[in-house]
Parts: structure tokens; sequence; C-alpha cells
């Protein structure tokens, strides 16, 4: 099973503005299925299983750290698969908009999260070595560093489940 460790009741944090600008309607298998045909990869299982306990939204643990590397990513809000929303993987700040003014790659994959650096910084799920059907790694892009490509988990569930509370990255560092 995927995610068996998440509770899903505690994973989103509860906004009216991440609601209004973010968070779609309940995400069913059709939407999944156009949104896939749309941008022309698909989805990993674990990243379908998320977006339908809360279709997009920022969420409570907004930490990767990379302990070994000393690298450290602040998740704003992961985009919803939506139209509708200006957060959302088709919506007004959604992937066209990263790909035609910030000239963020296409050949990536797809942008699904933002960070709290404004737009400087796009968390992709990363298609490169396993094709448009394969299991993507989650990738950060950085716009101040000529869009240099940083891997931070080989899947979107190992991903999810090395988000961490800012405060306890706060604490092991004191």
């Amino acid at each position: 099973m995927v995610f068996d460790t998440i509770d899903f009741n505690n994973f989103w944090k509860e906004s009216d503005y991440i609601s209004e600008v973010c968070t779609g309607e309940n995400l069913t298998d059709e939407m999944v299925q156009y949104a896939e045909q749309r941008l022309g990869y698909k989805f990993p299982e674990s990243y379908i299983v998320l977006m339908k306990t809360r279709n997009g939204g920022k969420p409570l643990k907004t930490v990767w750290f990379d302990d070994r590397n000393r690298y450290r990513v602040d998740v704003d809000e992961i985009f919803s698969i939506s139209e509708d929303k200006k957060d959302s993987l088709f919506g007004t700040y959604g992937n066209e908009f990263w790909y035609e003014e910030w000239e963020y790659p296409r050949n990536v994959g797809i942008i699904i999260a933002d960070t709290i650096s404004g737009g400087h910084e796009m968390i992709y799920l990363d298609y490169r070595g396993c094709g448009k059907n394969g299991e993507p790694k989650v990738s950060l892009c950085s716009a101040e560093d000529d869009h240099e490509i940083i891997v931070l988990a080989n899947s979107f569930e190992e991903f999810i489940l090395g988000l961490t509370p800012s405060e306890e990255i706060y604490y092991q560092n004191l």
C-alpha cells in the first residue's frame, strides 16, 4: 500500500487562502486521465493517492532536508490538478506560466509545486531518466542557477515521506 505511514487527516494545512487559490475540486479518475493526456506524462500512483485526499494545497510538513548535502527546500504549495485555481497545473500560475514567463525547462517533466522562493525554485516530477510512463524522481529546478536541476528524491512517495515540520529542522540545527 502506498503511504502506509501517513495520516492524511493531518497532512494538509487548513487555510482559506490556500483553498481559494490552490485546492481544486475532488479529484476523479477522469480528471487524472485528462490531465495525463494533456501533459503527456503518466502520474505516479503515490501522487494520485495524495491528490485524491485533497486536490492540492499546503502540507503541514513543508521542509525537505538532505542531511548529507545540507540542502533545504521549503515547499509552499502542491498544485492541484485543475484549471480553476490560479496555483494549479493548468491555472494562471501553472506549468505553461513557468515555462513561458520564467523559462523553466519543459523537457524535465511536470512542475507540481512551488517553494517559498516566490518562483525562483520549482519542484518537478522528473521524467528524464524513466520516460513519460515511468516512475519519476522529484527534482528542484532553480531559476537563479541557470535552471540547475537537483534530484531530491527517487520517487514522489520518498519525497512526501521525507517532508518534516520546519520547527523540527530548526531545533535539530541548534
